[in-house]
């Protein structure tokens, strides 16, 4: 069965408010709370999902589908896989999907030992005073950490994390930033009636440029002789800037995350210009992305090597009405990346 929706919710660049990597408008707007069996979990990237067995009102048994967060917003904020007993009652409050009959967004889930647990990144107590998890509780001691490695990198070449407080501002200065929904052309727009979040996700499509930048989780940049790598954690893409090179990137090969030449301002600023990219989208809300899309960033580096300011300027003339502004900051937590892309693809479940 084809399934259409519009999407109206933006997902941004590197946006910390919001949890799915697809748009949530199939999702209905009122809370539905249900009780029922925990029978299943499955704690991997690129989502945690919970399934839950209820009793319909014709005494029939019916399991739904659960989708939270990933591993590090929920790890991030205390909730662990260890806090979930398989077997037991619990109680759960979210948003039913208007499209899917068994499918579901859960924000908070009451355990059979009374403890409230949110497992998304924003949100609010249902049952109890005191709950965990969130970005409440977030804090800016590192989540992901390995001992070993701590403190080798220099300069850029480390992990940058996200800051416990999403309200912190940019130093950087420039054009204002916008929303997608806002500066779309028709164009850009004609792809989200048709848009398939969960045919994509399904099959453990990976994206690219710019949505695998985004999402408030670990970027580590890597020093590769006269090429810097740069790891996005949440789905574990690695992308490659070329310095210094002679490449003529008109003659490159298209690719999700295209070719990206980088320079150096000074020696705390990396500059960084990428073109060839054939990923449809501009972000998983569905919004159209052309093959003429370029895309410059900027990676300023404070003296204190503590923290890292950004820049995405998006032009695509056939898309937008104006270019995309994004900036924002990631601090230095001396995390490392550990966690995978283990998503499996459910036709290979069959």
């Amino acid at each position: 069965m084809t399934r259409y929706w519009l999407v109206f919710v933006l997902i941004q660049f590197f946006a910390f408010g919001t949890q799915a990597h697809h748009s949530m408008t199939h999702f209905e707007q009122a809370f539905t709370e249900m009780e029922g069996t925990l029978v299943d979990i499955t704690w991997r990237n690129p989502h945690v999902f919970f399934f839950l067995e209820t009793e319909e009102a014709n005494g029939e048994k019916k399991v739904w589908e659960m989708e939270a967060g990933t591993i590090y917003v929920l790890g991030r904020a205390g909730v662990t896989r260890d806090l979930f007993t398989i077997g037991e009652r619990i109680r759960v409050v979210g948003n039913k999907s208007g499209v899917y009959d068994d499918k579901f967004w859960v924000e908070n889930i009451l355990t059979e030992a009374g403890n409230e647990i949110m497992v998304v990144l924003n949100g609010e107590s249902r049952w109890n005073d005191e709950i965990v998890g969130g970005r409440g509780q977030w804090t800016n001691t590192a989540f992901i950490k390995d001992n070993e490695i701590i403190d080798r990198g220099e300069g850029i070449f480390r992990v940058w994390s996200p800051p416990a407080d999403p309200s912190i501002s940019t130093v950087l200065e420039g054009p204002a930033t916008n929303r997608l929904d806002n500066i779309a052309t028709e164009a850009g727009k004609a792809s989200l009636a048709s848009w398939d979040p969960y045919a994509f996700d399904d099959a453990c499509e990976l994206p690219g440029l710019p949505r695998v930048n985004f999402g408030p989780h670990p970027h580590q940049f890597i020093e590769d002789g006269d090429k810097i790598l740069l790891l996005a954690e949440e789905f574990y893409v690695t992308r490659t800037i070329h310095m210094n090179s002679d490449m003529d990137p008109s003659q490159q090969p298209y690719s999700p995350v295209g070719f990206s030449v980088g320079e150096w301002q000074d020696e705390n600023t990396l500059l960084v210009e990428t073109t060839r990219i054939n990923f449809p989208y501009m972000n998983l809300g569905g919004y159209g992305q052309s093959e003429d899309v370029r895309i410059r960033e900027r990676y300023v580096l404070s003296e204190d090597e503590s923290r890292l300011d950004y820049e995405v300027i998006v032009h695509d003339p056939a898309m937008l009405t104006t270019d995309y502004v994004q900036r924002g900051v990631w601090f230095n937590l001396g995390e490392t990346v550990h966690e995978t892309y283990d998503c499996v693809p459910k036709t290979a479940l069959h």
